[in-house]
């Protein structure tokens, strides 16, 4: 099964870098920018592919109106006084830092995605990708996570309440932090199936997201959660995705699939631990990509998410464009990167570019075994209450 090329819109305006938590903090815009920038020194937005995929370069900052789709009114007002504050405070517990107009810098980011989604939507059989979305934790009273506004829980409640009045939406979420914001925003919502992989709860912020969450209500046994322990890696993933998503979302008839793509979970990242490498990335878009096409008119929104090794980020996300527009490039992990491209990020990051699109960090033997992998299948089953 192939779908073969579609029509793709990258969604990114340089602004989004104004998403800034200051000089040591561990989330930073600059290395989906370096994704985008990967995209352009490639020549993929020039035709040479091909028909040129859309590169949308200004994105207005969401209003009130849209952001309170999912966000309370007092937090709204809560991010906006603490931006304006000549030294911000916290937004949370302790992660994340509120900083100049961060209501404007996080708002711009949801209407990235929003965009995006209008986008599928207006145009069956497009993709769209917002690299410097996915921040799935925030809730609709507080921040979390590095996460001000939830992008992607906006996008989906908009895609079920807004003007397209979406019947039911599947969002799969492979970022190494359990989507919690996501989750129990429409936990009790039936309309929306939820696929989260990550790294187990006990191991990771924000200690959720485990098998016995499956829902309440309409929403009962429509959350899915898949935790893996550190070092899982590829071999563990790959199984268990095909094992679950292919038929969970065939059962379930999305009108819309919302990825979330988390490049935190790769290799090397140094705030996560499950050790995936191009190959998991690269099979679950294609497989999210051919499933959209089956069933639902080729409606899928992907994002960006975590992710703080910088080349592991750009690298992910700028393949991530081209599985989604049919033309997958950087396939071959021998191939060399762009000597501009590698330039840049060196300026920017300070850091030593990769040189290939398949040099990937060291991995370490993982602890995954297949009994854990029948364990894990079997808690699933018996909290859904059907055979997995």
């Amino acid at each position: 099964m192939s779908a073969g090329p579609c029509p793709l819109t990258v969604i990114w305006d340089d602004r989004y870098r104004e998403y800034d938590f200051g000089p040591g903090h561990p989330f930073s815009e600059t290395s989906r920018y370096l994704s985008v920038r990967l995209l352009e020194s490639s020549g993929f937005f020039s035709g040479a592919m091909g028909s040129a995929p859309r590169h949308l370069d200004q994105v207005e900052v969401a209003t009130d109106e849209e952001l309170l789709r999912f966000h309370e009114a007092s937090y709204l007002e809560l991010v906006r006084s603490v931006g304006a504050q000549r030294r911000p405070g916290m937004l949370d517990q302790g992660d994340t830092p509120g900083f100049p107009h961060c209501h404007e810098a996080a708002a711009r980011i949801a209407k990235g995605t929003l965009v995006g989604l209008q986008g599928v939507l207006d145009h069956p059989g497009s993709h769209a990708l917002n690299p410097g979305g996915g921040l799935h934790h925030a809730r609709p009273g507080r921040a979390s996570g590095f996460c001000i506004y939830d992008d992607v829980a906006l996008a989906i409640r908009s895609a079920l309440d807004g003007p397209g009045h979406l019947a039911r939406v599947a969002y799969v979420d492979i970022d190494a932090h359990h989507g919690d914001g996501v989750m129990y925003g429409f936990y009790e919502d039936g309309r929306v199936l939820d696929i989260d992989f990550h790294q187990d709860g006990r191991t990771l912020f924000p200690g959720t997201g485990f098998t016995q969450e499956t829902g309440k209500g309409d929403g009962q046994g429509l959350k899915v959660n898949v935790p893996l322990l550190p070092t899982a890696g590829d071999s563990a993933f790959l199984p268990l995705f095909d094992r679950l998503v292919p038929p969970l979302l065939r059962e379930f008839r999305p009108e819309l699939i919302v990825l979330q793509t988390g490049v935190d979970a790769h290799a090397g990242d140094p705030l996560a631990h499950l050790q995936y490498t191009p190959l998991t990335y690269d099979h679950a878009i294609s497989t999210l990509h051919e499933l959209s096409h089956e069933l639902c008119e080729g409606r899928l929104l992907e994002t960006g998410g975590g992710g703080y090794l910088a080349s592991n980020v750009s690298r992910v996300l700028a393949r991530a464009a081209g599985i989604l527009s049919g033309r997958p490039f950087g396939t071959d992990p021998s191939g060399p990167l762009p000597r501009s491209w590698r330039e840049e990020f060196e300026r920017e990051t300070e850091d030593e570019a990769p040189t290939t699109w398949g040099e990937v960090p060291p991995i370490y033997p993982s602890s995954w075994k297949d009994e854990h992998s029948a364990k894990l299948l079997s808690a699933l089953s018996s909290e859904l209450g059907r055979k997995l």
